[in-house]
């Protein structure tokens, strides 16, 4: 990269929107977030740049050194969540229609606070969306693992599902410099279901690759464990009736929050291939921090 101040700004940007989630970044991770094509090599030589600051191998803004414990800490509490999603999901992994289960909301690898929630990503066949969450729903219920105002620590949250044929989630964006949201898909952890899904995921939307040039697939491979199928002409349509008995069902018993809110912005998409239920958006709130801080450095 000609440019060398460029890369130094985008370095500093970068680190700036992971110091928002207490992230002190490697030297590695820095390459794989920025928004600009370069070679790692060319970022070791920027990272001597005097306003960032460097302790056992992390990366971080001046005076944000308590961040390296922060880290570890939550790398720690991550490990141990991702190991109870795994172990919980059984309950709904092996439910027919569901290509792949991600735990989502990691903005930095292994980045999850003690008191979350586990939320999920689900991508299931297509027209078979609100049949799973019609079941996954049932089971978490019986089972008290749904998220409540009172406890959703490591409560399974069904917040996000798509089915096959809406993959391209360009919807979600709330414009083409939403960094935040490419840090979200590129932060997704496939946990169930065919890697294949998982690749078909990253390559509908392609503008992930172009926001993240240097950016790579998540190592994580998902359990792709045994599935009840369902094939019978009698089941398929069976399980055509169940889906649009349990779309109007979801209307029903949905919170007039959520009804106030649906496909009136980027945070709450309800259709018949999109279920988005993010009430709180915090989004702009972030795109300004970010942009004072980047000011005043």
């Amino acid at each position: 990269m000609e440019n060398t101040n460029q890369l130094n700004s985008a370095i500093i940007q970068t680190m700036v929107r992971f110091d928002l989630f207490a992230f002190p970044l490697t030297s590695f991770e820095i390459w794989q977030f920025l928004d600009v094509l370069v070679s790692y090599e060319e970022v070791l030589k920027s990272l001597d740049y005097s306003l960032i600051e460097k302790k056992q191998g992390f990366y971080f803004l001046p005076n944000r050194s308590n961040l390296i414990i922060t880290r570890q800490e939550r790398y720690r509490e991550a490990e141990a969540k991702i190991k109870l999603a795994q172990i919980r999901l059984k309950l709904i992994s092996w439910l027919p229609n569901i290509k792949l289960i991600c735990l989502a909301n990691i903005i930095g690898p292994h980045n999850l606070k003690p008191e979350t929630d586990l939320d999920l990503f689900i991508v299931t066949k297509t027209n078979r969306l609100w049949f799973v969450k019609f079941l996954a729903t049932i089971i978490l219920k019986i089972t008290n693992l749904r998220p409540t105002a009172k406890n959703s620590t490591n409560k399974l949250c069904l917040s996000f599902l798509v089915d096959e044929s809406a993959l391209d989630l360009t919807i979600c964006r709330l414009n083409n410099n939403d960094w935040y949201f490419t840090y979200w898909l590129s932060g997704l952890m496939p946990l169930y279901g065919d890697l294949q899904a998982y690749k078909d995921l990253i390559t509908a939307n392609s503008w992930l690759k172009q926001s993240l040039p240097n950016w790579q697939l998540s190592p994580y491979t998902p359990i792709n464990n045994f599935k009840l199928k369902l094939k019978s002409t009698k089941a398929i349509r069976l399980l055509n009736s169940i889906e649009k008995l349990s779309h109007k069902l979801h209307e029903l018993v949905m919170g007039q929050d959520l009804k106030n809110s649906q496909n009136k912005s980027t945070a709450v998409i309800i259709t018949d291939h999109v279920l988005k239920l993010h009430t709180t958006d915090r989004r702009k709130d972030f795109f300004k921090l970010v942009e004072e801080k980047m000011a005043n450095l």
